[in-house]
């Protein structure tokens, strides 16, 4: 009876066991915050077992479990929810401790999804809308005004003109100040590289072609979101690479859903130039305002009025330029399911300039994917292909630059009448092309092809950890041709006509292996969850120059038709590795604190420094966690952190390198090898140096970060203070020792500043009509600290001989220094007596290029189906040298100088100490003391403050409830640089004539005009 008993409890344990089972079923779900964005590695456990799962890059989960058990969704610093498995498909939106409406997710360093509540530092982040009304077709040129603390400047409106980032200030003096940009957790190149013979004693960047920088390659229709990692605690994790910042695009990804989706959009753009230096058209071409006819062998125009010689006067600039327009179309064809998503797209787009025959043409394709292989495998990844061909225009100092022929030009002459019937150069002064001749006869063109794109594989055994390998690829080849025309006067030939090469490749491998996960503790207060890993890197890059001068054959553009041949290369090969791992606590959902460390070993590196250690922390305190605040306080932290990162020493400089010799005298391009057919090499005058070590930044910030009333008012304030160490420069050795200069670890410099962002919803979200607004303001100072080797400055790159471009201990980076006029101690002239004022016998500081300050704020509203969004762009102070304008008012040309019918008194006092009576003339007035005919360099120096309309945007989006067939439909109108309120009398004042690739900011001396848009736009979704 005891053993048949026994046999019926095994009997109704097994149907219970057997019942139990049969109840459990796979559920999957998404895990999400409470603004729908996926949350990866949230840990999905059920209750009372060992039985878990993880949520993947995008925030999907799957998991057996009966439908009597609970599932426990836990994620570091948020609260943790329970939810009874009663569905088949379970999706969750997390929340904070107070249930409070959760801070966003932000992308930060190697694509860790981190909630924002979490960081112990300052993210700006800027979402695709952003950039796409900005109407930019430079990724980084939309960032402009956007983000607190990023300074943004353009080079010229012209198709595919560089676009310059610095972020909190510049970190470094003789390296790049380029951000790190990283486009789905890889980084690529953004070179801006300048074409230039290894002959060439000059710096090729102030004449010449503006290239772009290659972040142009990037279509911004594919972009999702872009987070700007500001600091060093942010951008830690990427070493010697992000000692200016690091800006992430992460791009548009597949979607699951029913059948496949289709998005296309289509826009116009109309371009116009924003605003040039304003000129005179009453006095005719020659030196004297008593001759009789016009003088063709000058380029001034200080001759008599038009009207009493009776001759015509022609408006060049305005029948030069002409409206601008861009043709651009994308589609998209996105879809998926739980197992797999993809999305593909082709963008093109087809610009012609303001500047004739200039223009932009960019095809890009690109492939998205990921696919579940299992419940604990993964893989997936992107390729993209784009063709890009620009056709641009010279500028600068160049006697075929279009702007310095252009704006010089005299009004008596056509400069439409450009070439003889021979095909010859004609122009108001032979020493000068026309600038019809340039655009037509002259052409610069560039051709890249591009390809880059990552794969990863993730294994999940459980939410303890999750194993990823990733790797990259970056390859593009620049294919360039610049051809001056017989009877060109570009590049010193004298009309003999040159056809120019330039061949670049460049490579970048990128790999990394990475392990992340929460650890099992077994605590409800502490949730630790740690990164570690490691990281290769190859860069690879080759430059091949090769010119024919002298053609014998006129329109015949190959090597074989010169006479005079030139050759010259570069090659660049680095290598690095590194490990790094990162750990984040998470104390009772109200403390945060991560920590984390990079250790790298780069070719770079002299041999005595071997590797480099780059450590951070930073901490997060959710005071509306802890504390009962009133109830207006949605949201509090006060935040610290401290970083460490870097930037690298240029290639080859730990060893003395040979190299063929020059000698010039700063005018000619002088003497260099092979002379009279006989080539001959040295040593190069650097010594090369084995100590050297990556230039440090070390950086502190506190932050507050604050909303309320239910989140629709948000007050964001960060301060930062930061030490640039080890900066590398060259300096100076005695001759005798056989080199000129060492590059060495010598210098010091400091940034210090405050970043605010305020946000604000006006009305609360049941109301029909909605206004925002969102403001950002930063202030950034910046001062040298320390020049070792007995220096007081050093030039951080070659300007004009006028002024130059300079590292000053104890004065800001980047001051420009010049000539300077003599003043009292009242700070009066001191007028000689020519009645002009007298020059220091020293140069002296002009001012620095730094804004004092910027800002922006954007106003958007929306009633309906209506929405009407504008950005506002502030910056106040930072100088800018208009060189243009300096040479206009010595050449007569400019419209101040049209007012010379009387004397001039210049206000100052004479040496005697009393104050000038002595009249001059209008023309030396203009040309010796405005101008650049011998007057002080502090003239054409000008304190730059502007208020300008950024963007403004109209859109209506369609009812299509009625209409299956599609799934959305917005028609927009953008208008981009429409106003502009500003005390610079040149081109628009966003602009730079080195561009991206050069250190010199806020130099202006013909630079080309920048650009206002209209544009209309139509997306449509299927």
């Amino acid at each position: 009876m005891k053993q048949k008993l026994k046999g019926l409890m095994m009997l109704f344990f097994v149907l219970v066991l057997q019942s139990a089972i049969a109840q459990e079923k796979k559920i999957t779900g998404k895990v999400s915050d409470n603004a729908g964005v996926p949350l990866p590695g949230v840990s999905v456990l059920v209750k009372g077992t060992k039985v878990g799962s993880q949520t993947d890059f995008d925030g999907k989960y799957e998991i057996k479990a009966s439908s009597n058990q609970v599932l426990v969704f836990s994620y570091i610093g948020m609260k943790t929810s329970e939810i009874t498995a009663s569905s088949s498909v379970i999706n969750v939106k997390m929340l904070d401790a107070g249930a409070q409406e959760l801070e966003s997710v932000v992308v930060t360093a190697l694509g860790i999804k981190r909630s924002e509540k979490t960081l112990g530092y300052a993210v700006s982040k800027i979402n695709s809308d952003e950039i796409t009304k900005s109407g930019e077709q430079n990724v980084l040129q939309a960032l402009a005004g956007k983000a607190a603390g990023v300074q943004v400047i353009g080079s010229g409106g012209t198709p595919g003109a560089s676009s310059k980032i610095i972020i909190r200030g510049v970190n470094t003096i003789l390296g790049s100040s380029d951000p790190l940009i990283v486009v789905d957790g890889v980084p690529i190149d953004n070179t801006t590289s300048q074409t230039t013979a290894g002959d060439n004693p000059f710096n090729a960047n102030l004449s010449g072609i503006n290239n772009s920088n290659r972040a142009l390659d990037i279509n911004p229709e594919d972009i999702e979101n872009v987070s700007v990692l500001k600091g060093p605690a942010a951008a830690a994790l990427y070493g010697e690479r992000a000692g200016n910042g690091v800006i992430i695009y992460t791009t548009k990804k597949g979607k699951a859903g029913k059948g496949l989706g289709i998005d296309y959009t289509t826009s116009l753009a109309i371009d116009k130039v924003s605003q040039l230096p304003a000129r005179q058209s009453k006095y005719v071409q020659g030196t004297s305002s008593t001759a009789t006819a016009v003088n063709p062998n000058t380029p001034q125009s200080w001759g008599p009025s038009a009207e009493q010689l009776g001759v015509p006067m022609y408006d060049n600039v305005g029948n030069f330029f002409k409206e601008g327009l861009t043709f651009t179309n994308n589609i998209s064809f996105y879809g998926g399911d739980d197992k797999a998503t993809y999305r593909a797209s082709y963008g093109n787009v087809t610009q012609t300039g303001m500047i004739p025959e200039t223009g932009l043409k960019r095809n890009t394709l690109r492939v998205v994917g990921d696919l579940k292989l299992s419940n604990k495998w993964k893989t997936g990844g992107s390729l993209q292909y784009t063709h890009t061909t620009n056709t641009l225009a010279q500028n600068g100092s160049n006697a075929s630059g279009v702007m310095l022929s252009l704006m010089r030009s005299v009004g008596n002459y056509d400069l439409r009448n450009y070439m003889d019937s021979e095909g010859n150069n004609l122009n108001y002064i032979s020493s000068y092309d026309n600038p019809y001749f340039t655009v037509n006869e002259n052409p610069a063109t560039s051709d890249v092809n591009r390809v880059f794109g990552n794969m990863y594989l993730t294994y999940t055994p459980g939410t303890w950890m999750s194993l990823t390998a990733k790797g990259g690829i970056d390859a593009y080849s620049d294919y360039r041709k610049q051809i001056y025309a017989i009877s060109s006067n570009g590049d010193n030939l004298g009309g003999i006509g040159e056809v120019a090469f330039n061949n670049i490749n460049n490579k970048q491998f990128y790999a990394d292996f990475l392990a992340n996960g929460l650890l099992p503790l077994k605590s409800e207060w502490l949730k630790i969850n740690y990164t570690a890993g490691l990281n290769l890197r190859s860069s690879q890059n080759t430059d091949v120059f090769s010119r024919g001068k002298e053609l014998a054959v006129r329109g015949l553009y190959n090597l074989s038709n010169a006479t005079q041949l030139y050759t010259s290369n570069t090659e660049s090969n680095i290598m690095s590795r590194a490990l790094f791992g990162q750990l984040e606590f998470d104390v009772k959902n109200q403390l945060f604190v991560t920590g984390s460390v990079r250790k790298e070993w780069s070719s770079t590196y002299g041999t005595d420094a071997n590797s480099a250690i780059f450590p951070a922390a930073s901490a997060s305190w959710v005071l509306s966690n802890s504390f009962a605040l009133p109830e207006w306080t949605t949201f509090a932290k006060v935040t610290y952190a401290y970083g460490e990162v870097g930037i690298a020493p240029a290639p080859y400089r730990t060893i003395s390198t040979y190299s063929q010799p020059f000698m010039t005298d700063g005018f000619t391009d002088g003497l260099s090898f092979p002379y009279n057919g006989i080539n001959g090499m040295a040593v190069s005058g650097r010594l090369g140096n084995q100590q050297l070590k990556p230039e440090r930044v070390l950086g502190h910030e506190v932050g507050l970060n604050t909303k309320f009333f239910e989140s629709r008012l948000t007050f964001d304030v960060n301060l930062y203070y930061k030490t640039s160490k080890d900066l590398l420069i060259d300096v100076p050795l005695p001759q005798s020792s056989g080199f000129a200069v060492v590059y060495q670890n010598a210098a010091e410099l400091v940034n210090k500043g405050i970043e605010v962002e305020f946000g604000y919803d006006v009305f609360q979200k049941h109301n029909p009509f909605q206004w925002n607004i969102n403001l950002n303001w930063a202030k950034n100072e910046n001062r040298v600290t320390d020049i070792a080797g007995n220096l007081d400055e050093i030039s951080i790159e070659t300007a004009f001989g006028s002024i130059g471009y300079y590292a000053v201990k104890g004065q800001p980076l980047g001051s420009f220094y010049g000539t300077k006029w003599q003043r009292n101690a009242d700070g009066q002239k001191i007028i000689g007596s020519d009645g002009l004022p007298l020059l220091q016998s020293e140069i002296g500081n002009l001012g620095n290029s730094a804004p004092k300050w910027t800002g922006g704020i954007r106003n958007t509203f929306t009633y309906k189906r209506v929405t009407l969004s504008g950005l506002l762009d502030f910056r106040r102070g930072g100088v800018v040298y208009n060189g243009t304008l300096a040479r206009l008012h010595n050449f007569g040309v400019s419209e101040a100088s049209a007012d010379r019918e009387h004397s001039y008194v210049i206000e100052g006092v004479k040496q005697d100490g009393t104050p000038n009576d002595i009249a001059i003339t209008a023309k030396n007035y203009y040309q010796k003391y405005l101008g650049d005919g011998g007057g002080a360099s502090e003239e054409a120096v000008t304190d730059v403050n502007w208020v300008r309309l950024r963007d403004v945007t109209l859109s209506y989006d369609f009812n299509v409830k009625k209409f299956s067939v599609f799934n959305s439909a917005q028609l927009s109108f953008t208008g981009r640089n429409l106003w502009l309120d500003t005390n610079y009398k040149g081109v628009d004042p966003e602009t730079s004539l080195t561009g991206a690739g050069s250190r010199i900011n806020g130099l202006d001396y013909f630079n080309n005009p920048g650009s206002k848009s209209f544009i209309m736009s139509l997306k449509v979704g299927f």
